[in-house]
């Protein structure tokens, strides 16, 4: 390797520990409290550095965004194939669903979307963001349970925003009397009632 190919290697690194050292800043300390000088402690590097790759804030927001994005379809899909020999996929796909709405990736999400309701700045730049990011979950979902989506697309669609929405609202309620035998009760429901709806095509459904 030259040496010109070793800098650009360590570059990228660098710049790759800068955006991930900014997510971490976002779940222990929160947006608000997020600083140039905060994330170069948590990435080991100097202030200046940061600011060489990122001259200002929104460039280390943004690209942490699309960072984000990028990861979440990473882990939804790593998770929607590793459904176990024998298992039924609806009950997975929940079981998946409320296992990335624990994740650290969703942790990052939500905070941001909090945050953007005072901050104007960081809502310009969440808006359009968001609207890629939705439509990325959507195909997604699309892509990894087809026969489901072929079969009716309109009617997955629904169904996928009602278990998306579901288990992310249930992640928020961190607090509530009962916590684990609620949320386990939902769940469960939730299963049943997707069956319902895809008892037809449920014995035809494969993950690609």
């Amino acid at each position: 390797m030259t040496n010109s190919r070793r800098r650009r290697v360590r570059s990228l690194a660098t710049r790759q520990e800068i955006i991930e050292a900014t997510l971490s800043c976002f779940v222990d300390i929160g947006y608000f409290r997020t600083t140039t000088t905060e994330i170069a402690r948590k990435a080991g590097v100097t202030r200046g550095a940061v600011q060489h790759y990122f001259p200002t804030t929104q460039h280390v927001i943004e690209a942490s965004i699309d960072f984000l994005r990028e990861k979440w379809l990473e882990a939804y899909f790593e998770a929607a194939h590793r459904t176990p020999v024998g298992k039924d996929y609806i009950d997975q796909a929940v079981d998946n669903m409320w296992e990335l709405a624990n994740s650290r990736l969703s942790t990052v999400w939500m905070e941001l979307i909090s945050a953007s309701r005072t901050d104007a700045e960081l809502r310009a730049i969440l808006e359009p963001a968001a609207a890629e990011y939705e439509k990325a979950r959507l195909e997604a979902g699309r892509r990894a349970y087809p026969d489901f989506a072929l079969a009716q697309r309109q009617v997955f669609d629904r169904y996928r925003d009602m278990l998306e929405f579901l288990a992310e609202g249930m992640m928020r309620s961190v607090i509530i009397h009962d916590r684990e035998a609620r949320i386990k009760n939902q769940l469960d429901w939730l299963k049943q009632e997707l069956h319902k709806v895809w008892e037809t095509q449920a014995d035809k459904v494969r993950i690609r």
